[in-house]
């Protein structure tokens, strides 16, 4: 009788006073590394080779300059980097199976040069989709991290990036619902997230790995992005709650027995 009545008062206070953290993430995380680029395993092992939070064995990498993924394929991944140095196979076929992996519950992180307009296309650069809207062309000055948004888990353990070029490739313009969460220091956007938190946009060449180009706390954005894509879908208290009802009720049930 006392252990019963424990038993429920246990389940009583772990319905009510269960809480959750606001960001939860899926771990390990699986992340395609999906760049019309060379040296693309490099920039896996730079960005995420030492983060705990990412399965680095089952991540891959896809050359896109040489061909285009299919939806099946995206989506054997949690997360999806998509940067340019060369012409994708498809900019259209890639931005439409991306947007369709976005449809289907994928999460998508965007980087330089996909702001120089032909790669940026398809159903990924429409409305509702990409967080930064206007490319431009002179990626090719240096400046450092500006403004930002400390309180977002995007920019957590982000205090300082310079880039001496590759970077900046986007005009101030953002998406319906969009929100900026970081500029350069020059006012040009850096950090973006679409309204559905589905797509992130960083104006920031990731393969400073072969190229030198960015320091500071580079790889940590990148891995917080690709991480903030892959969040898990955890009960609500209120969920938690009746379960514990529900519980107690088995107790009372197998009581009366």
């Amino acid at each position: 009788m006392k252990i019963t009545t424990k038993l429920c008062g246990f389940l009583v206070a772990l319905a009510t006073s269960i809480t959750f953290s606001a960001t939860a993430y899926a771990a390990p995380i699986k992340t395609l590394f999906l760049g019309a680029d060379n040296n693309l395993d490099g920039v896996l092992t730079d960005i995420i080779g030492s983060d705990a939070r990412f399965d680095v064995a089952n991540s891959a990498a896809f050359a896109a300059q040489g061909g285009t993924p299919t939806l099946s394929e995206l989506q054997q991944y949690d997360s999806v980097l998509y940067w340019t140095n060369y012409y994708p196979a498809s900019s259209i076929a890639l931005g439409d199976a991306l947007a369709d992996y976005v449809d289907g519950g994928g999460h998508v992180v965007r980087a330089t040069f996909v702001g120089q307009e032909v790669p940026n296309s398809g159903r990924i650069a429409m409305t509702g989709y990409a967080p930064f809207t206007t490319g431009r062309f002179d990626a090719y000055s240096a400046a450092c991290l500006g403004s930002f948004d400390a309180n977002s888990p995007i920019l957590a353990g982000v205090t300082n990036i310079c880039a001496t070029v590759y970077r900046g490739d986007w005009s101030a313009g953002l998406d319906v619902g969009a929100t900026l969460l970081a500029s350069w220091s020059d006012g040009r956007p850096f950090v973006g997230i679409n309204a559905a938190h589905t797509i992130i946009d960083i104006s920031l060449f990731p393969n400073s790995a072969q190229y030198g180009h960015a320091s500071g706390d580079y790889r940590t954005l990148f891995a917080n992005a690709l991480a903030n894509c892959a969040p898990v879908s955890v009960p609500e208290p209120g969920s938690i709650a009746l379960i514990g009802l529900g519980l107690i009720g088995v107790v009372r049930s197998r009581r009366r027995k």
